[in-house]
């Protein structure tokens, strides 16, 4: 059974939480004569809630399989990948439908199916990713062939709990990747936490209300958002013009915000609201609203805002009950109006089911489809299942942080903006209302292909795994950010009562959302995306952050994890250090097709001047200049040389070099074998492959190259002439040399000479003088000419 999903910020009292799934279970037949199989989020878990006797109607997800599981992640990398002619060609929903999504045969399937048994069953998503089925917990325990019994939860809520397994036909189980809603005995919950206290202009002016801005939390306990901004870079893309115009921002909630809140907040700070509601299956309900979470919410949405105020901001909101956190992924990603989506609802891993698996789903749509999805990861530390009555204890990670299409935000402690001061936020209590940055490893995904930074070393280290948070911010409520809230609903202790410092990891997903949102408009068009931006984080480590070393997210004695240099699980690769963070995110994409590369010869002879590549670059808005390109030679033996340099040959027949792109986007090489062979030359950007030729070195005899000029004096009556021999003899040896005036016949010089004395020339006039070397092959190419006038 999956726990109600927690918000991802702290209040000074117990709102915790960052997003999250219903369950996972191995596939498993379940019968011999009439084959069927469980699947994912149909396993009977146990529990402690209240069973009623009356039946209910609730709702669930059929996550469908889709076409191409292979092309479909291989597109996503490629989409993340500056070499890639790729690189930022997003999908629509129509178009992933068409290539990734369920074949309509697998939809009838499905559909019909539970339509048989009596249940609603919807439309699929525009991506056809998900279904939605609804009806009596009785007709849905006969399709699943397993009984449902209602419980009501905490709260008040009543939910549908498996009693034992549900099965489906094989013939439709094969067709069904995870069922999503038939376990919400467990809800999630935000990353909140509130410190114990007593028309969009594209500018954010100062706001008396939230106090003045210092390097140090001010007396509210935070931080205004000119210091948010100054200490993220902002300040500079705001001041750039690059202030989230054309940009939307989907914030995800599972309860209502508080518009008075919300209008009072960015009044204050000169921001004109572009914001606007999305209900999803009717919107979220007085249980959801309980417990604080309506300022979950506003907390959300005024971050977001304030610190991208170009951007349009959609708030997609619903319930928890049911199918319902799911419903919210599909609509998101079904309307493909947000570009960046922002989530601070989370669930310990170990208590997700079938929802992890739908919700993937979703998120490789979001992802090739452009869609940035950004998660808190959770106020527990190292042991986000800590505060579950089921199951509880160990090392646990928070999702969707977790998931690899998911960038997964962790905490910080900030004492200080100028000189930075920050190190891993740890209450280092377990109280109700401490909390600490989440992080650790999955239980779920494997570790991703691009998560590969300074600190992560082995796969034995990492244990194969997915390893979270994959950057940090502001979270201690201490050092938070100050928002302005008066809602009191659910709220016993210390409650909200208007300006005052919130802290969690909820904090930091909608910061980073901002972020992305700004970058975006910095780097691509208006309204354009930058899809899953993890592989350019870690790419950008060494560059794009500032490390933090220092502290622990081992919140509950359990000895894991410590910061440290580099990426560690329990700040991530660290904080954005502003400049460096923004150009990492939109390194200038490779126009394959505009982007040129040619060989002066593919048939050389080692005997002659070395054959050239040449390189030209193009981005997708101008040329790529000083752009950093490997170049390598492999041949079977022999000595390979790039631009002449020794130092350049790494071995028998292996040769490397570094070159970068002049300020027109171009560079040449030239290579040089010491042996007639086939020679591979590959010339690599940003660690892809970009242009391969094989050249044909042969030993065939030439004719030389030119001669240059070593010394041409005028002499009363004509000239004297001096050569040096060409670089190149073409194989054979130099016979003699000749040279012609003003384009003239060619002379011989005396054989075996290689200067001559011209006279019988006009008194002051011009000559233009070139010369030419002979062997047995024949004559070489003419010099370059040079003009000499007579004494």
């Amino acid at each position: 059974m999956t726990p109600p999903r927690r918000h991802r910020g702290r209040v000074a009292l117990a709102l915790v939480g960052a997003l999250a799934l219903a369950g996972f279970a191995p596939l498993a037949p379940a019968g011999a004569v009439s084959p069927r199989l469980s699947r994912p989020g149909t396993v009977a878990s146990a529990t402690t809630d209240p069973v009623v006797g009356h039946p209910l109607t609730t709702s669930f997800d059929v996550a469908l399989r889709g076409r191409d599981p292979v092309g479909l992640r291989a597109l996503i990398a490629a989409q993340s990948d500056p070499a890639s002619p790729e690189y930022h060609r997003y999908l629509t929903p129509q178009a992933f439908a068409a290539r990734f999504g369920a074949p309509a045969a697998v939809v009838a399937t499905v559909r019909r199916y539970f339509a048989s048994y009596g249940l609603a069953v919807g439309r699929p998503s525009r991506g056809r990713v998900v279904v939605r089925v609804e009806g009596p917990s009785a007709r849905i325990a006969r399709a699943f062939d397993a009984p449902l019994e209602t419980v009501r939860l905490a709260d008040g809520t009543l939910a549908a709990h498996f009693v034992h397994t549900g099965t489906l036909p094989a013939r439709v189980a094969r067709d069904v990747v995870a069922i999503a809603g038939l376990d919400t005995v467990h809800p999630l919950t935000t990353n909140l936490v509130r410190r114990a206290t007593g028309h969009q202009s594209g500018r954010v002016t100062t706001c008396p209300s939230a106090g003045p801005s210092s390097p140090t939390p001010n007396a509210l306990g935070g931080y205004t958002v000119q210091q948010q901004a100054a200490l993220y870079g902002l300040d500079a893309q705001w001041a750039a013009g690059d202030v989230g115009t054309g940009s939307t921002i989907g914030v995800y909630e599972l309860a209502n915000y508080v518009g008075s809140d919300l209008t009072t907040y960015l009044s204050c700070y000169g921001v004109t609201p572009r914001i606007s509601t999305v209900n999803v299956d009717g919107g979220p309900t007085s249980q959801d609203n309980a417990g604080g979470a309506t300022n979950e919410a506003t907390l959300d949405i005024e971050e977001a805002q304030v610190l991208a105020p170009g951007a349009n901001v959609v708030v997609y909101q619903g319930t928890q009950s049911a199918s319902g956190p799911t419903d919210i992924y599909a609509q998101i990603a079904s309307a493909d109006v947000a570009t960046v989506v922002t989530t601070s609802w989370g669930i310990c891993e170990a208590q997700t089911q079938g929802g992890a698996q739908a919700e993937q789903s979703i998120f490789q749509e979001m992802a090739a489809q452009g869609q940035t999805v950004v998660a808190a990861a959770g106020d527990e530390g190292s042991a986000d299942c800590e505060d579950a009555t089921s199951p509880a204890g160990g090392l646990a990670v928070d999702d969707p942080a977790s998931q690899p299409y998911v960038t997964g935000v962790g905490g910080l402690t900030v004492s200080s903006v100028a000189p930075l001061a920050q190190t891993v936020w740890n209450d280092q209590c377990r109280r109700a209302n401490c909390g600490s940055g989440g992080g650790g490893q999955s239980s779920l995904w494997t570790q991703p292909s691009w998560q590969q930074a300074p600190g992560i070393t082995t796969t034995a280290a990492t244990g194969g795994r997915r390893m979270v948070p994959d950057l940090s911010v502001m979270a201690d409520p201490s050092t938070g950010f100050i928002e302005y809230f008066t809602g009191t609903s659910g709220c016993t202790g210390n409650c909200p009562s208007g300006w005052g410092s919130i802290g969690g990891t909820s904090v930091g997903a909608p910061l980073v959302a901002a972020l992305v949102a700004v970058g975006a408009q910095g780097c691509v068009a208006p309204g354009g995306r930058l899809g899953l931006i993890n592989p350019l984080l870690y790419s950008m480590a060494s560059t794009g952050f500032t490390d933090v070393t220092t502290g622990t997210n081992d919140l509950f004695g359990l000895g894991q994890y410590a910061a440290g240099p580099g990426y560690d699980m329990a700040s991530g690769l660290g904080s954005p250090n502003g400049a460096g963070f923004f150009a990492g995110l939109c390194p200038n994409a490779l126009s394959s097709t505009a982007s040129t590369f040619t060989v002066s010869s593919l048939s050389p002879s080692i005997h002659q001047a070395p054959p050239s590549l040449t390189a030209h670059l193009v981005g997708a808005a101008n040329v790529l200049a000083d752009a950093p390109l490997t170049v390598s030679a492999s041949a079977p033996s022999g000595t390979l040389t790039l631009n002449g340099l020794t130092a350049s040959s790494t071995g028998p027949g292996q040769a490397s070099l570094g070159v970068t792109t002049d300020a027109t986007g171009k560079a040449v090489v030239t290579v040089a074998s010491s042996l007639p062979q086939l020679v591979t030359v590959t010339i690599a950007y940003a660690g892809q492959t970009l242009y391969t030729a094989t050249l044909a070195f042969s030993a065939t005899l030439i004719v030389p190259g030119a001669p240059t000029f070593a010394r041409l004096v005028g002499l009363p009556g004509g000239f004297t002439l001096s050569l040096r021999a060409p670089r190149y003899d073409g194989g054979a040896r130099i016979r003699a040399y000749q040279y012609a005036l003003n384009g003239g016949r060619w002379v011989s010089i005396p054989r075996g000479r290689a200067s001559v004395t011209v006279t019988g020339l006009r008194r002051h006039a011009a000559y233009r003088v070139s010369v030419r070397a002979l062997n047995a092959v024949g004559p070489s190419p003419a010099s370059t000419s040079r003009v000499v006038t007579r004494a």
